[in-house]
Formats: C-alpha cells, sequence, structure tokens
C-alpha cells in the first residue's frame, strides 16, 4: 500500500512539473503551423514560388493563362497580428494586389508589369519585414 501510495505521489508530482510555466513561454500569435509558421508566411512562400515558377515565361515575353493574385494575402493571420493589421500593410497589400491584377490581365509588356509587381512586394517589405527581400530581388526578370 505504501508503495502504491508512493508512485502515485510521484505520478501527480510528474504531472504537476509538466505543466508549470516558467514564465517565459511563447506568446499566441495567431494560427501557426509546422514550424512555427504563421498562414501569411506560407502564403508568401507559395507565392515566391508560383511567381519564381512562371519567371523565365515572363522573361520570354509570354504571359501564363490563369495567374494567381493571391486575393488571400488580406485575411492570412500573420506571425504579427498586430502588423497585418495596420493600415500601411493594407494599404501595400492592396497596391499589391492591383499590380497583380495588371499583370494577370496583361496585354503590354509584361515584364515591365511583373517586375512592377514584385517592386509592390520589395516596398512592403523594406517597410514591414525585410527579411526576404534578398529572395524577392530573385525575382526580378531582365528588361
Amino acid at each position: 500500500m505504501k508503495i502504491l501510495r508512493t508512485v502515485s505521489c510521484l505520478i501527480g508530482l510528474l504531472f504537476i512539473l509538466s505543466n508549470c510555466n516558467d514564465g517565459q513561454s511563447k506568446p499566441k500569435m495567431g494560427i501557426l503551423h509546422p514550424n512555427n509558421d504563421s498562414e501569411l508566411t506560407l502564403l508568401m512562400r507559395d507565392m515566391y514560388d508560383y511567381y519564381e515558377g512562371i519567371k523565365e515565361n515572363v522573361e520570354q515575353g509570354n504571359l501564363p493563362e490563369n495567374i494567381r493574385e493571391f486575393a488571400e494575402i488580406h485575411n492570412a493571420v500573420s506571425t504579427e497580428p498586430s502588423k497585418a493589421e495596420s493600415p500601411l500593410y493594407k494599404a501595400m497589400s492592396q497596391v499589391y494586389l492591383e499590380s497583380a491584377k495588371r499583370f494577370s490581365s496583361s496585354t503590354g509588356n509584361t515584364k515591365e508589369l511583373f517586375n512592377n509587381m514584385v517592386d509592390n512586394c520589395m516596398n512592403c517589405h523594406q517597410q514591414m519585414c525585410p527579411g526576404p527581400m534578398v529572395k524577392i530581388k530573385k525575382l526580378y526578370v531582365k528588361k
């Protein structure tokens, strides 16, 4: 009986200790995915991969059919929700969407419109989150 009580106390103590918070836990920042990537991070990676995939067509002056515009950029949960809810982010993401629509409906200079869209990504990242700018620069097409 004494052994059963001791084992029960140890199990209870382990349970309590495993649920202790040292006060240094990370704050919750919206919906996170594997590797703590937010929806917005995953969306922007998808955007990069997508545009990198059509870059060769654009360099040749061709406009692929059914261009994705990534309108969900307004709704995706950010790692830092306060930034994504700011008027600056909302305005810059709207400018991006307008440039993406101009590019996707292009009948003119696809290279210029593509680079304009990349410029809008760079401008936003310069203000909001500069880390990815090195990678985004690789999307520019030569005129």
